[in-house]
């Protein structure tokens, strides 16, 4: 069993299934809180908002408020806080030669529990459930169900650029790194805060990370991870948001690791539903196998 997990992690295709979890990628990016708990925020219909392309930054300091890093990251968790939501999804993994299209539908409830089902038809029954910092696959060729863990969570998604490590890691980023404002810049046209954190814990998934924030919106437009030396590692953008009442959300980002040779993963969201009721057991093994 331990060869045919370890192979399945690496995008093999075991038994002809094709397995792939952008599942945490999305909780983490798109609706998990990037710095305190998430709390219960209204929501209303969607509004289409402007496209944010990625691109380089432009020269010249941005006029914005004298915010320190602590109070921007706060501003960015209160703008992304919500209680429960749905949304259908998409997931392009470029790699070399060719691209993968994953489809999948999630429920989230705050930062803390998720649930996903692919529904592309080479992994339609696919499903993932997260609690807290634990993690769960179903395969329904197999009718079995797995927990992810230890060097497995190392392993890139399905070949995309996200490991499941970078997935789990969502919560209070203020007690795993320094964090200090280096300034302000222009992204794409947007007045940014530009943020350095320093990592202060053992187990932070990166030395240091570089965060570009939208002063405006208060949506991380682009992230670096790099190493203790400076060397990127990972890079995330933003490539278009939309608002929601009065806050403003990702619907669509990309990341590419650095390390690799080309190829990329973009992430897309549709249909988003905020606030719904969902069923007791929704975030629960028996629901995931059944």
């Amino acid at each position: 069993m331990k060869l045919y997990i370890d192979d399945m992690f690496r995008g093999l295709k075991p038994k002809n299934l094709t397995i792939s979890l952008f599942f945490l990628v999305l909780v983490l990016f798109f609706t998990a809180s990037p710095v305190l708990k998430a709390q219960t925020a209204q929501a209303a219909q969607a509004a289409q908002a402007g496209q944010s392309q990625a691109g380089q930054t432009q020269t010249g300091q941005a006029a914005l408020p004298a915010l320190s890093g602590a109070e921007i990251l706060k501003k960015i968790d209160a703008n992304a806080s919500f209680g429960t939501l749905s949304y259908r999804g998409i997931m392009e993994i470029q790699q070399q030669k060719k691209t993968m299209v994953k489809e999948f539908t999630a429920l989230a409830e705050g930062d803390t529990k998720a649930f996903v089902e692919f529904i592309n038809p080479e992994d339609r029954g696919t499903r993932y459930l997260k609690i807290d910092k634990d993690l769960w696959m179903y395969f329904p060729e197999e009718q079995e169900t797995i927990k992810i863990s230890g060097h497995l969570l190392k392993e890139g998604m399905m070949g995309s650029d996200v490991s499941y490590e970078d997935a789990l890691e969502s919560g209070n980023l203020l007690s795993k790194y320094s964090v200090a404002v280096s300034g302000t810049e222009y992204l794409n046209d947007r007045p940014c805060y530009v943020l350095e954190l320093s990592a202060t814990a053992k187990n932070a998934p990166y030395d240091k990370q570089k965060l570009w924030v939208d002063g405006e919106r208060f949506i991380v437009l682009k992230s670096q991870m790099l190493s203790k030396s400076g060397k990127l590692i990972k890079e995330s953008q933003t490539l278009k948001v939309a608002q929601y009442g009065k806050r403003w959300f990702a619907t669509e980002l990309r990341m590419e690791d650095k390390l690799k040779n080309g190829g990329g993963t973009t992430f897309k969201m549709m249909d988003l539903q905020f606030d719904i009721v969902l069923p007791q057991d929704q975030f629960s093994l028996r629901r995931l196998s059944r």
